[in-house]
């Protein structure tokens, strides 16, 4: 389907007729021509007239892509569930099936290094070559203004990320977040990012800063967001714990607990390895 046949399709389904949308930056004519296949509408164009529809451009782009994730977020997920699994194995074929395929670019060499950081995050023995890290951090460091993608990079690869770098690009990230919140979907990717950078300061021993990231963290939740209020106590409760705070363990396994109560066994699962996790490295 054809931008503009996609367009007309879902301006119908809405009951809007051509006069509805039409305005004074976009005449009926163009409109009209622009369904009908016969032009294209410049940029600023399009964006008035999905606007006048009464959709963001990220839901007309989801749209034109049958409502489908994109390659590389499918990619993740797919990932993130070996990842849970322990399976290496798993990863491995990802990363052999993708490197079949492999051509050099720079979005394809990330691809390529966030399967290989999935890889590492369950076993640390894995080679990761040190052009890759730079190749990675020097990304990072280029892009003055992150979207969900470098959102989604980072949080997954900063287990191979040098413990500055980690919480320099934290930092940078945390001190312009304001961009994140007005948006929902980055706002999940960001409480996301947050949290997985408290575990991986928590995994290094670098306890200094976490209480920054835990209260930046704590400065972007709601009633609405479950999942990170659940973590966040986690957080606290076994940072308490581990730095001899208290010697009572049982609200940290109240937590595990209660998200078991509440059906999410799989969540239980991922909280219930990190704190055996953390107790070995803080306890030997």
């Amino acid at each position: 389907m054809s931008l503009g046949e996609l367009y007309r399709e879902l301006r119908m389904a809405r009951g809007l007729k051509l006069k509805d949308v039409a305005g004074e930056n976009l005449s009926i004519s163009q409109l009209s021509k622009f369904e009908n296949g016969q032009t294209m509408l410049t940029a600023d164009k399009l964006l008035v007239a999905i606007s006048a529809i009464h959709m963001s451009f990220s839901e007309f782009g989801h749209a034109l892509n049958h409502y489908q994730e994109s390659s590389y977020f499918k990619l993740g997920n797919q990932l993130a569930n070996l990842q849970v699994a322990g399976d290496i194995d798993g990863l491995k074929e990802v990363l052999k099936n993708f490197e079949a395929d492999e051509n050099f670019d720079t979005y394809n060499r990330l691809t390529r290094i966030d399967i290989i950081s999935a890889i590492y995050s369950l076993d640390s023995s894995y080679e990761i070559s040190e052009d890759d890290k730079q190749f990675l951090t020097h990304y990072l460091y280029s892009i003055e203004q992150w979207t969900e993608y470098e959102l989604y990079l980072f949080s997954n690869t900063m287990s191979i990320l040098s413990d500055a770098d980690l919480i320099f690009l934290g930092r940078a990230f945390a001190e312009r977040n304001e961009f994140y919140l007005s948006l929902s979907q980055h706002k999940k990717a960001a409480q996301l990012t947050f949290i997985n950078i408290i575990l991986v300061l928590i995994e290094h021993q670098q306890l200094y800063y976490t209480n920054y990231f835990m209260n930046k963290l704590e400065s972007m939740i709601n009633y609405q967001d479950m999942f990170t209020v659940v973590f966040l106590t986690f957080l606290r409760n076994t940072l308490a714990y581990l730095k001899g705070d208290t010697d009572d363990i049982q609200p940290v396994r109240d937590c595990i607990e209660m998200v078991e109560k509440l059906g999410n066994p799989t969540m239980a699962n991922l909280l219930e390895k990190h704190l055996e996790q953390f107790i070995q490295l803080y306890k030997k």
